[in-house]
């Protein structure tokens, strides 16, 4: 995030110092004041990213996991529903275990302090030296004198005119059109728009374009100043030859100070502007560097500004939760109240499977409930809502096919499964009172992980799986002939070396509560398994 800003903070800069270029042209050839178009322009570079950026959209990335389809016979499960969570994150590139843009926002507080550091530290020296200044009066006004800096305006907050001790004895010229150059400056407060400048550019200090802002912001006011000291009656050839009297003698401004002590390399420039002829047709060339620099803003506006990126992940926790002991404790009172001597008698091996169908109220209580045998070893009894046929439940009736299986004490030939279901409330969307409401977060997986299926449905007989980890993050996805109860084996043995515990089958609804069917008219239901504590993830 942070070097995507930076990379926008720059493109915006350049092309911000592009139009304030050709506003600086316009203002040229009518003959206006320039320094307003950098100031703009350095004060959007340092703006305009941050009020965009915190004005945009988080984007959301969305990573899908593996998903396998080999054809798999599975048989059922308990239903457990959970609430939607959603966690962002940010997958960055990682240098040493650290983000690239840990490094970056170091590197920038860092810059940007020991800039302003060194601004303030000579800021400060500079006032230690201003303490041995003398004052005296030039004409109307007072000024400092140092041995060896000046002509400048030096200071912050009060800034004062500085000439050097040799300017006192220089020609009357040299010294009256240096005196109105540096109070030309303090009528402009041109000390402290410099200063503003300077702070700003210290807090973006990678941005090129801005700190080449502030370079020809120092020029501007420099040239803005020779044309107010012209306008007030200099002869252009006079102030000129007196700015170059003085540039040969002037001292370089101490390290970091604010001082306006003009440069030497941009005298020539100052001068050209000065006895430049003035151009044909001032409007007509102001009005194209406009039209221009209103192009670079209209294609600055297209870029869009860098924006929070979030993976937004279904979350949906495991099945191991109160509820769930709950429930085959429930079931273990039942058979020992009801059906005693089913695990010793009928149930389990070659001969048989015996099925206890239930259904539970919304207290918890026993609905309506009856034992059937399946002709059929445990791992390949296969339930479906034709199951509930045996206590008077027609399809319809049955909201989802939820499965436990019961072991007896030490022996697991010994075992047999209660399958049940819940009482539907009449005339409203069945809502699940064993466990909380995980119809939005399933919603929610159905649509992220099984896009086409979502789009085009799904075709009959084939049902979506999922395999989340201990906190709920999707690892694995797939789509097939499910039938639940299988699905632990099948995994653990597709991916090796994986454990797993816990499954659900849970109903797929629309946004209004509506099921969601396949093409074949069925209930579509979610099939979420989780990874046993300590279990690695598995490998692709």
């Amino acid at each position: 995030m942070i070097l995507s800003f930076m990379l926008y903070s720059v493109v915006l800069g350049a092309f911000a110092a592009a139009a304030a270029w050709l506003v600086e042209r316009a203002l040229a050839a009518i003959g206006a004041p320039r320094r307003g178009a950098w100031l703009v322009a350095i004060v959007a570079t340092l703006l305009v990213p941050f009020l965009a950026t915190a004005l945009r959209n988080p984007v959301e990335r969305f990573q899908p996991p593996h998903i396998d389809s080999a054809p798999v016979e599975i048989i059922a499960a308990n239903r457990v529903m959970t609430s939607l969570a959603v966690a962002p994150t940010l997958r960055e590139t990682r240098l040493a275990g650290l983000p690239l843009d840990t490094y970056a926002t170091a590197a920038w507080v860092f810059t940007s302090l020991s800039l302003l550091a060194l601004h303030a530290l000579g800021a400060w020296r500079l006032a230690r030296r201003a303490r041995e200044w003398r004052t005296t009066r030039v004409g109307a006004h007072e000024i400092a004198v140092a041995p060896d800096i000046g002509p400048a305006v030096y200071g912050w907050w009060r800034p004062r005119v500085v000439l050097p001790a040799w300017l006192l004895e220089a020609p009357a010229d040299a010294q009256r059109f240096a005196l109105a150059h540096e109070r030309q400056h303090l009528e402009a407060r041109d000390p402290q728009w410099l200063a503003v400048a300077t702070f700003l550019a210290a807090l973006l200090p990678w941005n090129l374009p801005l700190l080449w802002m502030l370079r020809r912001l120092r020029f501007a006011l420099e040239v803005d100043c020779d044309a107010r000291v012209l306008r007030a009656g200099a002869a252009a050839e006079n102030y000129g030859l007196a700015l170059l009297f003085v540039s040969e003698r002037q001292a370089r401004a101490p390290l970091a100070t604010l001082a306006l002590i003009e440069r030497s390399s941009q005298l020539e420039r100052r001068i050209d502007i000065m006895i430049a002829t003035p151009r044909r047709y001032p409007a007509l060339a102001a009005g194209l560097c406009i039209a221009l620099a209103s192009s670079c803003l209209v294609i600055a506006a297209q870029v869009d500004a860098p924006a929070t990126i979030v993976e937004n992940a279904p979350l949906k926790p495991t099945p191991a939760n109160g509820n769930a002991l709950r429930l085959g404790q429930r079931f273990e009172r039942l058979l020992l109240e009801d059906f005693p001597g089913v695990l010793e008698s009928d149930s389990g091996g070659a001969a048989g499977t015996a099925v206890v169908v239930v259904r539970l109220n919304a207290d918890w209580s026993v609905d309506k409930a009856a034992k059937v045998v399946m002709p059929a070893p445990i791992d390949q009894v296969q339930l479906d809502e034709s199951t509930f046929e045996a206590i008077g439940l027609k399809p319809a009736e049955v909201p989802y096919v939820g499965a436990m299986r019961v072991q007896f004490p030490g022996d697991s030939g010994r075992a047999l499964l209660v399958a049940y279901t819940e009482q539907p409330q009449s005339g409203k969307p069945f809502v699940s009172h064993l466990y909380p409401d995980t119809r939005a977060v399933d919603r929610e997986i159905f649509r992220r992980y099984f896009p086409d299926s979502f789009q085009n449905g799904v075709p009959a007989g084939q049902k979506p799986w999922v395999l989340f980890d201990r906190e709920g993050h999707v690892l694995r996805s797939g789509q097939e002939t499910v039938e639940p109860d299988q699905l632990n084996r099948m995994l653990e043995k597709r991916f090796a070396g994986i454990r797993t515990e816990g499954i659900t089958v849970t109903a797929i609804t629309d946004d209004s509560g509506a099921p969601v069917r396949d093409t074949g008219g069925n209930n579509l239901q979610l099939n979420s398994v989780w990874l046993a504590p300590g279990s690695p993830a598995p490998t692709p």
